[in-house]
């Protein structure tokens, strides 16, 4: 399937593609734009998010070569990719899958390991609510758990916008997501082999993906480094961009 995308940036600049988070859309990097305008900058919305028609059931590997479908249609062969939580499970899949088409991982507030049966006894709860309640029912906890105390308490416009881009999300697409979430496989044995210039972003309070499983993915990927963003949770290129944008950027230049 061809994803929807907005491009951006320098038309002749290095492709960066963004892949955004659950349950969101390639929206989400807008304040990554400016940042990022020396760059070809393509912002992915998934099955069911965005401009993207919804498909139910799909699982991260439908995603993988929906992604590389969409490059080849825009004549990109080769791309930065760039992933925050769902979208950092794409990137790993995607690397292992076609290395040759993946010029450098960032992967931000993210994990390698699968949902171990807890979490998918959650996904499933998650599941049924969103589809007895709305999408607009489950955003405002779900935020609320995902975002710094520093971000629910100073920075309500940051909230309303990841709310906003949530909302925007049908239920099936929600649900689909979920069981997608909780069907991927575990990639912690596939680390060791990527060799592409990797970068690990994560937020100081992502209780979501905290920071040792940031550390697991810098300690297993050869010569992958770490960046800790202050003041910031689960969404840290929202929460914080100024750092983030610094973090990425600096990145970016250095290949």
């Amino acid at each position: 399937m061809k994803l929807s995308v907005r491009e951006s940036g320098d038309p002749r600049g290095l492709p960066v593609v963004l892949l955004h988070a659950f349950p969101l859309s390639g929206a989400m990097w807008e304040p990554q734009r400016e940042a990022l305008k020396g760059f070809r900058t393509l912002a992915v919305d998934l099955r069911g998010f965005g401009g993207t028609p919804p498909s139910a059931p799909w699982f991260i590997e439908h995603a993988v070569d929906d992604l590389f479908e969409t490059l080849t249609a825009l004549a990109v062969d080769k791309a930065v990719l760039v992933g925050l939580s769902l979208g950092g499970y794409v990137a790993l899949r995607a690397v292992e899958k076609f290395p040759a088409r993946v010029r450098a991982l960032v992967l931000c507030d993210t994990r390698a390991e699968a949902d171990g049966n807890e979490a998918k006894l959650k996904r499933a709860a998650a599941v049924d609510f969103v589809r007895a309640h709305g999408t607009a029912a489950f955003a405002r906890p779900f935020l609320n758990d995902a975002l710094a105390p520093k971000t629910l308490a100073e920075k309500p416009a940051v909230f309303e916008f990841l709310r906003g881009l949530a909302e925007q999300a049908a239920p099936e697409a929600v649900t689909a997501a979920l069981a997608a979430l909780a069907a991927r496989a575990d990639m912690l044995s596939a680390l060791p082999r990527v060799t592409v210039p990797t970068c690990v972003l994560v937020g100081a309070q992502d209780k979501i993906t905290p920071l040792p499983l940031a550390e697991i993915i810098r300690s297993r990927v050869p010569g992958a480094e770490l960046h800790v963003i202050p003041d910031a949770g689960h969404f840290s290129s929202v929460e914080n961009p100024a750092v983030f944008n610094d973090r990425l950027v600096s990145f970016l230049n250095r290949l």
